[in-house]
């Protein structure tokens, strides 16, 4: 039974396909699950601090649905674009301005969870299949510059002034944005100028295609896409608020560990998220596959889940108010 609660991660996809094949409010259906059902039943739901027993990990490893779990989110997310490219012009022809921003927030959580979560756990494998189906998901999110910086400037860098993906104590969310959309894009053409390119034009051809089949439907995927992008960094945001590292020399940083990254969890963030909750056991061994991920009792938790957390950081004196008294004894651990 351990595996198929990773069966909970359709739920998004469901509820991205109601929106997109719905009309009027229903349209919002993506938007509704995620930032409204959820978060009401992770706050009444206990939260899931256990791991795995020794037996349990050798079963998972031996296993290969919870791959196949992650696999599958592309198809959907290939077929959710396909969708959105059909119901967009339809939208605009009939001046259904409801239905056309509801079908733009179901893409964009499409390409913020279908698409980039998956990314980040797939452009995580050793293996270079996995890693050219992460980017290719990155260019269908226009995000292809994530890929460069988490793996190769992220992780090296996490919970220090040199992150821009690491939001500093007392930044508010929306210049947070500002200052890490900028920084990932210098940080991906510093590091790898080759692969960035690539992608970079990749993301023209992909562009491309969609404007010649339906051109109605170019601006709004665009949108959609940003969309996605602010709720990945978001993510970022609430994951390393205030947290630091300390400098032990002048070129060097003390080990990444559990206490230096949010976690949460929360149960159903945790399964349909793909274990992407517990952040801190992430950051410290980033290439432990997603079902063996830990808690760890020095990890600094998040009062609550992942979508509370992100509308909560949404209004700065609520988030400051709630977050900041937690950060000394996070910070001392």
């Amino acid at each position: 039974m351990i595996g198929f609660r990773y069966l909970l991660a359709f739920l998004l996809p469901a509820s991205i396909y109601l929106g997109l094949l719905s009309q009027g409010p229903l349209s919002f259906a993506a938007l509704i699950f995620a930032f409204g059902l959820v978060p009401f039943f992770e706050g009444i739901m206990p939260t899931a601090a256990s791991n795995l027993t020794d037996s349990e990990r050798s079963k998972v490893l031996s296993q290969s649905h919870y791959d196949l779990f992650v696999l599958m989110q592309i198809p959907l997310h290939i077929g959710a674009i396909a969708l959105f490219i059909a119901v967009v012009p339809q939208d605009r022809s009939s001046g259904d301005l409801v239905s056309l921003i509801g079908h733009m927030t179901a893409m964009g959580i499409s390409c913020g969870t279908l698409a980039i979560n998956v990314a980040h756990e797939l452009g995580h494998r050793p293996q270079a299949a996995y890693q050219r189906l992460a980017q290719g998901l990155l260019v269908s999110s226009l995000y292809g510059q994530f890929f460069i910086d988490h793996n190769f400037g992220h992780h090296k860098h996490v919970a220090t002034p040199e992150d821009s993906s690491t939001a500093r104590f007392g930044e508010v969310l929306y210049l947070f944005w500002i200052r890490s959309i900028v920084g990932v894009w210098r940080t991906a053409w510093r590091l790898k100028p080759r692969l960035m390119a690539v992608m970079f034009v990749a993301e023209v051809l992909y562009l491309s295609l969609v404007f010649a089949v339906a051109p109605e439907a170019l601006l709004p995927l665009v949108l959609s896409s940003f969309f996605g992008i602010l709720l990945l960094e978001t993510v970022n945001y609430i994951e390393h608020y205030g947290l630091t590292r300390v400098k032990v020399s002048e070129h060097r940083y003390e080990n990444t560990e559990p206490q230096h990254s949010w976690n949460s969890n929360h149960p159903l963030g945790r399964f349909m998220l793909f274990e992407l909750t517990r952040h801190s056991d992430h950051h410290a061994n980033p290439y432990r596959p997603f079902p063996l991920m830990n808690h760890y009792d020095e990890s600094p938790q998040m009062p609550a889940g992942y979508p509370a957390m992100m509308v909560l950081a949404a209004v700065p004196p609520l988030w400051f108010r709630v977050m900041n008294p937690r950060l000394k004894p996070a910070a001392s651990c």
